[in-house]
């Protein structure tokens, strides 16, 4: 008898395709799952022991009308932000920026355009698109943002790694108010007032270049969050104080 077997290469076929499959589940879930670590270190959430409080933070900003609204409420309440903004927006809208400042909110690095299909570009793109935010930031209020969120949140390796060389923590969220397409207040208050201690919330409180979704929605819905969200006992912490990292410094690009 030969010792040697023959191979059953439809066998062999459908390893290389579970294989395959496992590699892109994999990818995907590095890329498209807000709390995973796998390309590179994300934070998404406060330790659960640390503290009974939540953050609140909003995206694709500064956009006149939605932007003053949400600050107003915030100060009535004496709560606490982080505001992800979009660097051309921010070039626009200085004032608005340096509202957000003044009244003691956090700034984060939302990439300068929010563009659709920036994954698909390269390392140097996303590198301008962090720094140019961060530049932009820096010169209206005298520093940089102090945390990189993606667009919608994709982590691939190569924006984790434009991160990492711009200096810049990446953090995403825990719980999101699915505010980024059209929604109602009600709908925004069920998605988010359950959110639990050392859970990062994700509103907007504007839109990306490339959408027309009505805005009012947010606005309308965060008076009742907040009292929602205080009834349960849960304080809103600032950002920074919340995961007590350290603000980003400017780390030049060779």
């Amino acid at each position: 008898m030969s010792p040697f077997m023959p191979v059953d290469n439809s066998l062999v076929g459908i390893g290389a395709v579970a294989v395959g499959i496992a590699g892109a589940t994999l990818l995907a879930h590095g890329t498209f799952v807000p709390g995973s670590s796998l390309f590179g270190p994300v934070i998404s959430r406060a330790p659960w022991s640390r503290t009974n409080a939540v953050a609140l933070t909003f995206d694709d900003g500064p956009c006149p009308g939605q932007t003053e609204a949400i600050l107003d409420t915030l100060a009535h309440h004496r709560v606490s932000a982080a505001f992800f903004v979009i660097g051309r927006y921010a070039e626009e809208h200085p004032g608005l920026i340096e509202r957000i400042h003044a009244e003691g909110h956090l700034i984060g690095n939302h990439t300068f355009d929010h563009a659709r299909l920036g994954m698909f570009r390269g390392l140097t793109y996303w590198i301008d698109q962090i720094r140019s935010t961060s530049e932009v930031v820096r010169e209206i209020i005298g520093q940089p943002p102090s945390f990189f969120r993606p667009p919608m949140g994709f982590k691939s390796p190569i924006v984790m790694r434009a991160a990492r060389e711009c200096g810049t923590p990446v953090v995403t969220w825990s719980r999101r108010a699915f505010d980024g397409v059209p929604t109602t207040p009600d709908a925004v208050v069920d998605r988010v007032s359950l959110a639990r201690s050392g859970e990062i919330l994700l509103l907007h409180d504007g839109r990306d270049p490339a959408s027309e979704r009505p805005l009012s929605a947010t606005a309308a819905a965060l008076p009742e969050l907040i009292s929602r969200l205080q009834a349960r006992g849960l304080a809103i912490a600032a950002l920074d104080k919340l995961l007590e990292v350290p603000p980003a410094q400017d780390v030049p690009v060779n």
